[in-house]
């Protein structure tokens, strides 16, 4: 090292604190020949970054993950004594400067082959609506820096929210150019997620990119179907390796509701190989998310403390995800869950339960008592109807996205709301006449964006398109948050004509995108087109419809007097800095509508953060691991 590393590795030293003597050969950096595990190889042993989550006023979850190459292999549950290390033990540090020298919190936790050698830490006691910087250190090594911020103080005045959000991120179509501009921002309360976080499978669809030479779709451990805990785990290694995602992590915390894809269960032989709730407990020790009282009260767990690892929920604890996270008197941030707790035969409620439903109508009911301005509402499926139209290669859209013209009321969307349109009208119902309409739902799962009213009659006098007023006036506004490259409509529809016109099918090799792109995807166009067209005719709620080959994320800009939603779109298939505005909408506060916004200028939030350093593992004074 240089004389500015040294001094820069003693500053961060001292931060951390030390322990033990110098121990030279206690660890080896160096991939063993032959080995494949998904790591950033320069950030060893950091070598899936860091990555913060769920912060409330006091506190904020830390993780990262300890990886030690072994020419054993890489699964946890076989080798769990990789170079002959049993236990690490590792530091952690949060500050309030990016070189980690005003420290407001640290400690230390113990991690092991046992939870996948993942080390998850809920940092209490912090002060309120703060950014602050964190890393970790083990093995003789510091990791990269991460940035997260706390939530203001209950009831405090809050000028703004601004929040990222995404949708249906699959790592085989896209190279995460949209998680590289999260990455880029300075004024970032929260990253929100709705789910298919980290898919199960590749989907069998047209890949910009595949792991360690596999193009297998159906047979290749990377892209197939995960078969057990360690290949769910794996998924997670592909993921995280990813540098546009690793930078995403890096810049704000992230608050996940995973969709069915991120804990689908799988089976061989019609054995189970790997359960829901198993598939659930990885998505725990992965993500920055904090755990809930397994009782459908959507309370926290209290902290362990700056020493103990957040322990994972077992079995079906691991299930509950559903929560609220307070932004003083401005907003809430309600993070409801479609998936779980649908179709039991014993609740009235078929989309919610029961017992999710009295918890999602009490947190309402509450915020509105309150007086707090906004609720953005996270949820994974979209709420807003989406009703039968003239709908091209209709048997292919009913196959790939779940759509039937069959479904009740004449609703293409079959799966949540859209197959039990009676439930959304009576959550409808209940926010208008309990007052609760300034609503801004963020959704998933239709690989598209999708902008909405949320109403549920959408027909004169009821409704009023151009005003969102009406008799029955609109309860808030949904944006469903496009994706990541899980195909939407004009790529369903160039799947079809491409595997029609090459004799292929799904699961056959895939290797020339550009023709994909340039041949295949111009003849669909047309019929998208069309399409949106007709689906924008048949929903006149239905104020944003986009179901081309734009692939990107929103924006949400929350104010006093409006909620401002932003579509932005990023290269699909090579990585590059560029993006570009699709739409900008606002809606007023106390009269909810989704105007789009005819000349407009991107929204910046007054504060600017300095950034987290550029990601990089710098060597410290080592630490002997437990053996």
């Amino acid at each position: 090292m240089d004389r500015r590393d040294f001094l820069k590795t003693v500053v961060v030293v001292g931060a951390l604190g030390t322990s033990g003597p110098a121990h030279a050969a206690a660890y080896d950096r160096s991939l063993p020949a032959g080995w494949t595990y998904p790591v950033d190889a320069a950030l060893l042993p950091f070598g899936h970054g860091v990555m913060s989550g769920d912060p409330l006023a006091d506190r904020v979850v830390l993780w990262t993950r300890i990886t030690i190459p072994d020419a054993r292999g890489w699964d946890a549950t076989r080798v769990r004594d990789p170079q002959g290390i049993r236990s690490v033990r590792v530091r952690w540090v949060l500050a309030r400067d990016p070189g980690l020298t005003q420290v407001v919190r640290r400690g230390a936790v113990v991690t092991t082959a046992a939870r996948d050698w993942t080390v998850k830490v809920d940092a209490d006691r912090l002060p309120a609506a703060t950014t602050l910087y964190y890393a970790f250190e083990a093995l003789g090594f510091r990791s990269p820096v991460g940035r997260t911020r706390t939530a203001p103080a209950a009831g405090a005045r809050v000028a703004e929210l601004t929040v990222a959000h995404v949708a249906c991120t699959s790592w085989w179509q896209d190279v995460f150019n949209a998680f590289g501009r999260i990455g880029d921002r300075d004024d970032l309360d929260l990253v929100t997620h709705a789910g298919d976080h980290v898919y199960d499978n590749s989907g069998g669809h047209p890949a910009s990119r595949f792991h360690a030479g596999q193009t297998d779709w159906e047979t290749d451990l990377d892209n197939r179907d995960w078969a057990t805990v360690p290949e769910c785990r794996r998924r997670y290694a592909l993921y995280y390796a990813d540098r546009n995602l690793l930078r995403a992590h890096l810049a704000a915390p992230f608050a996940i509701m995973p969709d069915q894809h991120d804990d689908d269960p799988s089976s061989t032989g019609g054995k189970v190989t790997i359960s829901q709730t198993q598939a659930s407990e990885v998505f725990y020790e992965w993500t920055a998310t904090r755990p809930t009282v397994p009782d459908g009260s959507g309370r926290f767990r209290p902290s362990p403390g700056p020493d103990v690892n957040v322990a994972v929920p077992q079995g079906r604890d691991a299930l509950f995800h559903y929560r609220v996270l307070p932004y003083g008197a401005l907003a809430e941030v309600v993070l409801f869950d479609v998936r779980r707790f649908a179709e039991r035969e014993a609740d009235e409620s078929k989309v919610l339960g029961d017992v999710q439903t009295a918890w999602l109508h009490r947190v309402l009911l509450d915020t509105e008592r309150r007086g707090v301005t906004h609720r953005l509402l996270v949820q994974q499926v979209n709420l807003s109807q989406l009703r039968a139209f003239n709908l091209p290669f209709a048997d292919a859209f009913e196959q790939q996205l779940g759509l039937s013209p069959n479904a009740p009321q004449g609703e293409l969307y079959t799966v949540g709301w859209g197959a039990h349109p009676d439930e959304r009208a009576r959550l409808f119902r209940f926010l208008r006449a309990e007052g609760i309409v300034d609503n801004v739902v963020v959704s998933g799962d239709s690989h598209g964006f999708f902008g909405s009213d949320l109403v549920e009659d959408a027909q004169l006098p009821s409704y009023e398109p151009l005003t969102g007023g009406g008799l029955l006036g609109a309860v808030g506004v949904e944006m469903v948050g496009s994706t990541m490259g899980r195909p939407g409509g004009q790529d369903v529809i160039a799947e079809m004509l491409y595997f029609a016109a090459t004799g292929g099918s799904r699961g056959a090799a895939y290797t020339d995108a550009a023709t994909f792109d340039s041949v295949y995807r111009t003849q669909a166009l047309p019929a998208l087109l069309a399409l949106e067209q007709a689906g924008m005719a048949a929903n006149p709620n239905l104020r944003y419809f986009n179901w081309k080959a734009e692939y990107g994320y929103v924006m949400v800009h929350l104010r006093a007097d409006r909620a401002v939603l932003e579509c932005w779109t990023t290269p699909q298939r090579v990585v590059a800095a560029d993006q570009r505005l699709l739409r900008q909408f606002s809606s007023p506060v106390g009269a909810p509508h989704l105007g789009q916004v005819l000349a407009p200028t991107p929204v910046q939030g007054t504060r600017r953060d300095a950034p987290a350093p550029a990601p990089a593992t710098v060597a410290s004074r080592r630490e002997r691991p437990g053996r």
